[in-house]
């Protein structure tokens, strides 16, 4: 991978942020169907955290890509699958991570009780995901 100091800057930049934002995901561990449809206020916190997260994972791979000299794909799930086919991440971990950009295209168009199930999976699984995404992506900055 080539890229240029201010591209592991930004990459590091993005990735501090996105560990900010799942350090607040513990404040919606028992978030109900009630409280999240109901709360207004939760609700958006909770969507706009999974927003945050997902466009910065966007950004970092979008800088991937551009280090490694790839064809940027037409989507935002693309875009993070394909660091998974060129192998910068595992390809399971990259599909899992591809879904939440996913999520993020939905909270805008879907239904509450649609939005609740994939909004509660992330809650559940989003930490440990990126934990591993925040590991291989410093290992790959590291080689650079």
């Amino acid at each position: 991978m080539i890229l240029q100091k201010d591209q592991i800057q930004d990459i590091v930049q993005r990735l501090e942020f996105i560990k900010l934002q799942l350090a607040d995901l513990g404040k919606f561990a028992s978030l109900t169907w009630q409280v999240y449809r109901t709360d207004r206020d939760t609700q958006r916190n909770i969507e706009r955290l999974v927003e945050n997260v997902a466009n910065a994972a966007i950004d970092i791979c979008k800088i991937v890509l551009a280090g490694e000299d790839v064809e940027m794909p037409n989507s935002y799930k693309e875009i993070i699958i394909k660091l998974g086919e060129i192998k910068v991440l595992d390809e399971k971990k990259a599909e899992k991570i591809a879904d939440y950009a996913g999520l993020r295209n939905i909270l805008a168009h879907q239904y509450l009780d649609i939005k609740w199930e994939k909004i509660k999976a992330f809650i559940q699984n989003a930490g440990d995901d990126f934990e591993e995404f925040i590991k291989e992506i410093n290992k790959k900055i590291k080689s650079a």
